[in-house]
């Protein structure tokens, strides 16, 4: 099968444009130690491209070259085949490929029109084209950045996020629709699901642990009464289309673990691109995350929150 051949298109810059692009990479972690006479030293390893909406950017096995810093846009980032994180303005991404010097693990695709700033990493650690110095305090940002992603919430097992407790992005749910009091399916037990899921999605992101008590103690999914884990994944799949919506699919990912003999179920929430409301009956509602519990949020205080959050 051909390689799909991108329609990426590079951008020439006036000296003004030069000089907006290098706030923007100031802007970034990565690179905001540096002093301005340092940053200069980066023009001869910068470069700009646009990419058109559903183009690859980079895919599996293939060869690292550049680091990646997003100026408008936004890109999906897949692992192993599954939608993993979506990156927007300020992003930077292909760190990994280019601190190793490998292959790259994952692919990533434009979700829309988006433009690209490009820092070649080869030529980013050449003595003889950015001062050592410069790339010294430019590979130690970026370690850090690795080791974060490599301790991030998303990489950190189930077994550990239970030890380490509920936090800001991390709730325990004993049971994802069965009521032990009264015995029976309860559609306000799958409503502090969702309303947690969509708090998560409105935020910063989060995990929700299905089958796991506030006391750290795992009881595992069986008292739902599914048929069994396909027709348990089924359901929460409708739950989540139909009450909050089938766009916020993609920023969703869940799983069923064993552990201790018991079955738990993980949902990953990423921070969505679009707002998430959530159904019920007639009504929508805004919820988000205050410290570690889910709230809603005022109608009055909505607008102001979606605009900055969203923007």
């Amino acid at each position: 099968m051909q390689r799909r051949h991108s329609a990426k298109k590079y951008i020439h810059m006036k000296p003004e444009e030069t000089t907006e692009m290098l706030k923007l990479v100031h802007a970034c972690p990565v690179f905001s130690s540096l002093e301005e006479y340092e940053l200069k030293n980066l023009l001869p390893v910068l470069g700009k491209k646009v990419i058109p909406k559903n183009e690859l950017i980079f895919s599996v096995d293939q060869e690292a070259k550049y680091l990646f810093l997003i100026e408008n846009g936004s890109c999906m980032l897949s692992l192993r085949g599954k939608k993993y994180k979506t990156m927007v303005p300020g992003d930077i991404f292909g760190e990994i490929g280019i601190i190793n010097e490998q292959v790259r693990t994952g692919s990533m695709r434009a979700l829309e029109p988006t433009t690209l700033i490009t820092i070649h990493g080869e030529k980013l650690f050449n003595p003889e084209t950015v001062p050592a110095k410069v790339s010294l305090k430019i590979a130690l940002a970026l370690a850090r950045r690795v080791t974060f992603y490599l301790r991030s919430r998303e990489q950190i097992s189930t077994q550990e996020l239970i030890q380490n407790g509920e936090t800001d992005f991390v709730e325990f749910k004993s049971n994802l629709r069965w009521n032990p009091e009264t015995q029976r399916k309860d559609r306000l037990i799958e409503h502090a699901i969702l309303k947690t899921m969509a708090a998560f999605l409105n935020a910063k992101g989060g995990t929700l642990l299905i089958g796991v008590t506030d006391e750290k103690e795992i009881i595992g999914i069986g008292e739902d009464r599914f048929e069994n884990v396909d027709k348990m994944l089924l359901h929460l799949t409708i739950l989540i289309k139909d009450r909050i919506s089938t766009i916020h699919m993609e920023f969703i990912k869940f799983e069923v673990e064993q552990l201790q003999g018991k079955y738990v179920l993980r949902i990953d929430c990423e921070p969505a691109t679009v707002p998430a409301y959530l159904k019920d009956h007639n009504e929508e509602h805004f919820y988000v995350r205050t410290g570690p519990s889910t709230s809603r949020m005022k109608t009055s205080k909505i607008y102001d929150y979606v605009r900055m959050r969203f923007s």
